[in-house]
């Protein structure tokens, strides 16, 4: 059957004309973020193999009893809808996401195995080019009474939508999940203190499932490139001063370089931040909570960034780009510093690598005051991708159900975990325990697209039926943050792959290897080596010791609850007139004594209510 899906694939593209509501041929992928798409019809043949498939595994002397259309196993595992059910959701597909010819976001090796194995098929309402686009598009479906039965909404859009009756309180719900889901759950809230349902609760009941991360992936990372700095004759910068000296050097010496990266969403900026001790998140200040951006830290660190716009540090033009296109100077090689998430590593530093061979590059730590002294607070803990239920979707359940079948497979390999839902959980998994294969195709895909970090989504597995499922897929890359449903990794095993991976590559020893870690290494290594070089010399070890609590430099956001009142009213103008005016500032069309007209505009149009709102959840929840 595996050797026949991937036939059937090949085959995927000359089906597409034929097809009447076919949506391969569609441009686009799911990115973490093409044009809408719809299922594809099937054969008369592949309908008729599909209904007698699921007519054998519905009888309850081969797969369990079957509830109100659900089946289960014999240990009360849940196995399939028969008949199967649709749901609809949405999704982000950006341009640098990839699917087989002839494939989409909705039809594609994977939505074809939900289908015919869990019995779930799922629709897009609409797909989204960006983040952007898609918070509009939800709004929009919001006013019209016109969800999807699964939604990624933003904090204050669940705070909106609960209070509107549009979502589902997922209270009763989370009484039954599958063990491996109350695992997930259990393992979140506590790694991440208590926080992890906050920021989606609304009027007591919780409305949004976080989607757990590694704990890595909410902060930025500074990487310098070490040759120009070795060309320079200079040291890494630790102050704030050592950053002038330098970016002065180099622009002494590169005059039409980027000394550091600034997009126009001011993505890059945690560079100059940190020495200042500036954010947009809420704060401690003598026993209150107060936000960051209104701050004097904050118009500190803005006079410095307006000072390295006047002297020509920043691109003059970085009020127009993305960050797709801010990167463009990083791969030309033509920026200095670069400040980001730390899978920049793929993209923009892989195409880099490629383009420039002898160009050397290594992550360092944030850059401090003179004093010495630096704070980093991030605004978001798990609230990119949370997933929540409208209130008309006919099977909720069903979201969850395929969750634990997801985190079942995905996470098959890991002894510790068998052991302790076995043990805690009173839980055996589903899939087997499964030999990790390379991918057949990765010397081909790799010479195809040789600057795409991870090409993933193009490899091509020859597992058997009874090993397929999440993670283990013959022709679609089953991501954690990209699952449809609810995406997420187990924390604790997030973070543990990447420590799996530093201590392979100082080693040697590939035993050490988790499952996850494996994959990462290897498709690191195979996509460029400087990918596991950079990250294991210099990131992971210093986040290490950071998330150890070293030198007090992390702190929490001291908010983690829903949008309150005003938020909901009034956050979209504030955030909206923030970024303009701190924008104003950085290039010089506004002096920095608009940052004190901010404040007072900021507080009289709805932050000084949304600081008392605040604190008000703040005092309460001490």
């Amino acid at each position: 059957m595996a050797k026949k899906k991937i036939v059937a694939r090949i085959l995927c593209a000359a089906l597409a004309a034929s097809l009447v509501l076919s949506g391969c041929g569609q441009n686009g992928g799911q990115s973490s973020e093409s044009a809408p798409s719809s299922q594809a019809s099937q054969s008369s043949s592949e309908n008729e193999s599909s209904e007698a498939s699921a007519e054998e595994s519905s009888q309850p002397e081969e797969s369990g009893t079957a509830e109100n259309g659900i089946v289960f196993d014999e240990q009360g595992r849940f196995v399939k809808y028969d008949p199967p059910i649709t749901l609809t959701t949405h999704a982000v597909v950006g341009v640098d996401t990839m699917f087989h010819e002839g494939c989409d976001i909705e039809n594609n090796g994977w939505t074809q195995w939900l289908k015919e194995n869990l019995g779930i098929e799922w629709k897009m309402k609409w797909v989204s080019a960006d983040s952007e686009n898609n918070t509009q598009k939800l709004d929009l479906a919001f006013a019209s009474d016109d969800m999807p039965d699964v939604i990624y909404p933003s904090v204050g859009q669940t705070t909106k939508f609960a209070q509107a009756g549009k979502l589902t309180a997922l209270d009763e719900l989370l009484d039954n999940v599958p063990p491996i889901v109350q695992y997930y759950l259990d393992d979140a809230e506590a790694l991440s203190q208590g926080a992890f349902w906050k920021p989606f609760t609304v009027d007591g009941k919780k409305y949004a499932v976080p989607a757990g991360m590694d704990s890595l992936a909410f902060w930025t990372d500074n990487f310098i490139r070490t040759d120009i700095l070795a060309g320079l004759e200079m040291e890494i910068p630790e102050t704030i001063s050592d950053l002038d000296a330098l970016f002065a050097a180099y622009h002494e010496k590169y005059p039409s370089g980027r000394a550091m990266r600034l997009d126009k969403d001011l993505g890059g900026w945690e560079l100059v931040l940190t020495a200042y001790g500036a954010n947009t998140a809420w704060t401690e200040k003598e026993g209150k909570l107060v936000y960051g951006g209104v701050q004097p830290e904050m118009r500190d660190a803005l006079a410095k960034l307006a000072e390295y716009y006047s002297k020509g540090y920043i691109d003059p033009e970085f009020v127009v780009k993305d960050g797709s296109k801010a990167n463009e100077d990083m791969i030309a090689g033509n920026m200095l510093v670069w400040n980001g998430a730390w899978s920049a590593i793929a993209n923009p530093f892989t195409p880099m690598w490629n383009a420039l061979p002898d160009a050397e590059l290594k992550a360092i730590p944030f850059i401090t005051g003179d004093d010495g002294t630096c704070s980093v607070v991030k605004d978001t803990w798990w609230t990119d991708r949370p997933t929540a239920i409208t209130s008309g979707c006919e099977h909720p359940e069903a979201v969850f159900y395929a969750f634990g079948d997801n985190l079942d497979s995905y996470y098959r390999n890991e002894a510790g975990l068998r052991e302790t839902l076995k043990n805690e959980y009173n839980y055996e998994m589903k899939y087997p325990v499964t030999q990790v294969q390379d991918p057949i195709n990765a010397e081909e895909i790799a010479e195809k697209y040789p600057n795409v970090g991870q090409p993933r989504q193009l490899y091509l597995y020859e597992y058997s039926d009874e090993e397929e499922g999440c993670g283990y897929m013959n022709d679609y890359y089953t991501q954690q943050g990209s699952w449809l449903g609810i995406g997420a990794k187990i924390v604790s095993i997030g973070n543990g792959d990447f420590g799996t991976m530093t201590e392979a590559y100082n080693t040697g020893d590939r035993s050490v290897l988790s499952t996850d870690g494996g994959k990462m290494f290897d498709e690191w290594n195979s996509t460029h080596p400087n990918m596991v070089k950079t990250f294991a010399e210099g990131i992971y070890p210093y986040w290490d010791a950071l998330m150890a609590g070293e030198g007090g430099v992390l702190k929490p956001n001291g908010y983690a609850g829903a949008s309150t009142a005003t938020m909901v009213e009034k956050q979209a103008y504030l955030d909206k007139l923030q970024i303009e005016t701190f924008t104003q500032i950085i290039m010089g069309t506004q002096p920095i004594e608009a940052f004190d007209e901010f404040v007072n505009n900021w507080n009289a149009n709805g932050g000084e209510d949304i600081t008392a709102e605040v604190n008000e959840w703040y005092s309460s929840n001490k």
